[in-house]
Formats: structure tokens, C-alpha cells, sequence
């Protein structure tokens, strides 16, 4: 397994630090106050403006896939300088949202990991889409702050819903879907944040799907669909990989360990 090295000191074996370009398969990082310009500023310049319009947010793979606007200046979402939510992007939830550079298409029968670190500030109205492209592929979250659904590839949606536990508007939490075993498609939700550590989202329920999927969009599910109130902190997304126990522990520790 990638990235879990160890390194000798004194005569003692300890572990290495686990970024996500450790882990195989990375195809997109949207890095927390990295790489995210205005007009004119931008975050690594340490110049950006509370509010001021996002046109960017650079890939931080290698892969060039960068966050761009979508189709006008309206659509854009914003920066905050709030320190609860420093180093994010803001989505007003009327109509911002970002685009990849290039839609992410995971094949049928692929493993993936699909991680995303968000705050949603408002449950009371109609579904919200965390990230997704068109009605076909899709994760959302609907009113009343326990369902994730997930949408791959256009029909049968995957709905994990927990009976009591509910999601906060004022916390952060690291989402994780993972698909694993290849043509059976075992999927995964995973949430850690606030009292939760590494919850399975209604882990009662055996979801499969092993269609194709493709990500285009976070924020919203289409421009002017779907979209979420809320701040975006990280998005990352690995092809081919469906990250271990191990894997997300080191993906958390790094996520929540950045310092901005």
C-alpha cells in the first residue's frame, strides 16, 4: 500500500506522514486555502477579500483539472473570511457553484473514493447536491439532515439514511464515498466530524451500484440545480482506489492538521 512508509529515527520505527498524492489513483485535490483566486488575488498571496468572487480553485493532483467558473460571473461563489471558515469557498445556495476543468468519469464496475469536507447551514428546504453532474450522478443531501443519497448513473438511488443521528449547520464534516469490489459495487459512506469519528452513514444497508459515474460540478448539481448553502473546504477524489480503515484515519489526521 502506498504512502504508509516508515522512516528509521534513533533506532525507531516510526510512521510516516500521509498526504493524498500518497495514496494511488488521486485524479483531483482541491486543497483548503491553496491555490484559490479572485480576480486579482489569491489565497497563497494571503490578499483575498472576504466576499470577493472565486474564479479559481488550482488541482492540487497534478492533473491540471482545476475548479473554474461556471457559465457567469453570478454563478461564482465567494470568499469568507470568517475564521470558522477560513481557507473555504461560500456557496450562497441561490446559484453559485464551481465546474472541473473536465467532468471526472469513473467507469462502470470501478473502485473510487470520492472525500469532500463541507458545512451545509441549511436543511429546511428542498435537496441539496454536495457535488454531482445532472440528475444522473449525484451526491445530495434532502431536507431533515439525515439522508445522504447517492446517484450513479442515472437510476436506483442509493438513499443512506440514519433513524436518530443528525447532521449540524454549524459543523464541518468529512464525507467519504467509497465503491469497492469492482463489479459488485459495495458502497460506502463514511462521516467524521463533530461527535462523529469515522461513522458508517446507516451502515444496516448493503448499497450497490456499479454504474459509471461523473463528477462535473460541486456545489450544485447542474448550474442553477440543486444548490447548496454552505462552504467547501477540501474535495478530493481517487480513481481506482477505495481507501482503507487506515487510508481515511491518515486522511483525516492530514485534512484537519492543514495549517491555514
Amino acid at each position: 500500500m502506498l504512502g504508509l512508509g516508515n522512516a528509521l529515527t534513533g533506532g525507531a520505527v516510526t510512521e510516516s506522514a500521509l498526504t493524498p498524492s500518497d495514496i494511488s489513483g488521486l485524479e483531483v485535490w482541491y486543497k483548503v486555502n491553496k491555490g484559490i483566486a479572485g480576480a486579482s488575488n489569491t489565497s497563497d498571496a494571503g490578499n483575498m477579500v472576504d466576499g470577493e468572487d472565486i474564479l479559481t480553485w488550482a488541482d492540487q493532483s497534478g492533473n491540471n483539472n482545476h475548479g473554474i467558473e461556471m457559465s457567469g460571473a453570478t454563478q461564482r461563489p465567494h470568499w469568507e473570511s470568517d475564521a470558522a471558515d477560513f481557507g473555504g469557498l461560500l456557496f450562497d445556495g441561490t446559484n453559485d457553484g464551481m465546474a472541473l476543468t473536465s467532468d471526472v468519469v469513473i467507469s462502470a464496475n470501478e473502485d473510487f473514493t470520492v472525500m469532500i469536507r463541507v458545512k451545509i447551514t441549511d436543511f429546511t428546504t428542498s435537496a441539496k447536491a454536495v457535488w454531482g453532474n445532472s440528475a444522473h450522478d449525484v451526491m445530495k443531501m434532502p431536507t431533515g439532515a439525515k439522508k445522504i443519497n447517492i446517484l450513479i448513473g442515472g437510476s436506483g438511488a442509493s438513499v443512506f439514511e440514519e433513524a436518530s443521528d443528525t447532521f449540524a449547520t454549524d459543523e464541518y464534516y468529512i464525507i467519504t464515498l467509497t465503491r469497492s469490489n469492482g463489479s459488485s459495487g459495495d458502497l460506502e459512506v463514511r462521516v467524521h466530524g463533530d461527535t462523529y469519528s469515522d461513522k458508517s452513514w446507516d451502515a444496516a444497508e448493503s448499497h450497490k451500484d456499479a454504474d459509471s459515474l461523473d463528477i462535473g460540478y460541486i456545489g450544485v448539481n447542474t448550474p442553477g440545480a440543486l444548490e447548496m448553502p454552505g462552504v467547501i473546504k477540501d474535495f478530493i477524489v481517487w480513481k481506482g482506489t477505495a481507501l482503507s480503515s487506515a487510508e481515511r484515519s491518515a486522511m483525516y489526521t492530514y485534512i484537519l492538521a492543514q495549517d491555514y
